[in-house]
């Protein structure tokens, strides 16, 4: 590729976003909030037709070199670096890309509709939201994925590499499948690892469609691990409508046997509202409710504008 590739035509684009309004909730005051956030994407294109391209999300990049609890991991010893850039190259062949990517798992479940999102996450920061992360970040969070679509039909490989030369530990394997027929968008995700010699998997399955300009998704997951006493199961519904400049949106999920114990079950509901005042910018609020595995319920709110640039 090296020997036959030159660069015919290169780009690169600056976008961001900003946040500003109030938050508040259970156990905290009342505050302002404000927040900013700018992506680099770089492209361009070989001689014999291939692309190839990097992001940079300078948010997340801020990060380099930390640890983070994975997406998806309530049991929180997930230690993904979240390092903010990948790198892709695509062609007649698929695309490969290699960084803070989605694993197999998570390219090939879809989250479920939220509505417009609100400055502080709300409607998704519930206890009853998973945003499919899956065993993502088990390690340092750098993924190698290779994905291809035809017509319909797209799948999926991912691999993200035990770094830790920890005994008993196994790289973690992702595949995904997305496929789509007339209205309906259908999605499946697997991964498996080992971590000390206890073995862990995850599937799932997600399903999505628009009926009368409503966006409807459910989603399913199950995760087992070799000590523990149950599997733990999330399933999740959500819902988002459009009317002119109006845009709402509701969902609803529950994890059961958090952490593998029986009977340990949480849940959570979220709302979002926006107006869009053109332009990139959007009045924006946001709901959250989580209801713990033990204790009383909690909540979350928000109002401000969000600014896409």
């Amino acid at each position: 590729m090296v020997a036959t590739a030159g660069v015919a035509a290169a780009d690169v684009s600056l976008s961001g976003s900003a946040e500003m309004g109030v938050v508040g909730g259970t156990g905290m005051n009342t505050q302002f909030h404000t927040d900013i956030d700018v992506t680099f994407t770089l492209s361009g294109t070989t001689d014999n037709g291939l692309t190839f391209g990097a992001a940079v999300d300078l948010d997340e990049a801020e990060n380099i070199g930390g640890g983070g609890q994975a997406e998806g991991d309530p049991v929180g010893d997930g230690a993904g670096d979240h390092d903010g850039f990948a790198v892709f190259i695509s062609g007649n062949f698929g695309t490969v890309t290699m960084g803070d990517t989605d694993g197999g798992f998570d390219w090939g479940m879809a989250e479920v509709p939220t509505g417009s999102g609100s400055i502080a996450d709300d409607e998704t920061g519930h206890l009853g939201y998973s945003g499919n992360g899956g065993l993502d970040g088990t390690y340092d969070g750098q993924i190698l994925r290779y994905d291809h679509s035809i017509g319909g039909l797209g799948f999926a490989v991912s691999i993200e590499l035990d770094d830790t030369n920890g005994l008993g530990n196994d790289d973690v394997i992702g595949l995904g499948l997305r496929y789509s027929v007339a209205n309906i968008n259908l999605g499946l995700g697997y991964q498996s690892t080992t971590v000390a010699n206890v073995g862990r998997e995850i599937f799932g399955l997600s399903v999505g469609t628009t009926v009368a300009d409503i966006a409807l998704g459910l989603n399913y997951s199950s995760q087992s691990r070799d000590n523990w006493a149950a599997d733990q199961n999330h399933i999740g519904i959500g819902a988002s409508y459009s009317m002119d400049a109006i845009t709402i949106g509701v969902n609803y999920g529950q994890m059961s046997n958090v952490g593998g114990v029986n009977g340990a079950d949480q849940s959570g509901w979220g709302l979002s509202a926006g107006y869009d005042l053109g332009g990139g910018a959007s009045i924006v609020m946001g709901y959250g409710n989580s209801s713990p595995v033990a204790g009383m319920d909690t909540n979350t709110w928000s109002l401000g504008v969000s600014m896409g640039f």
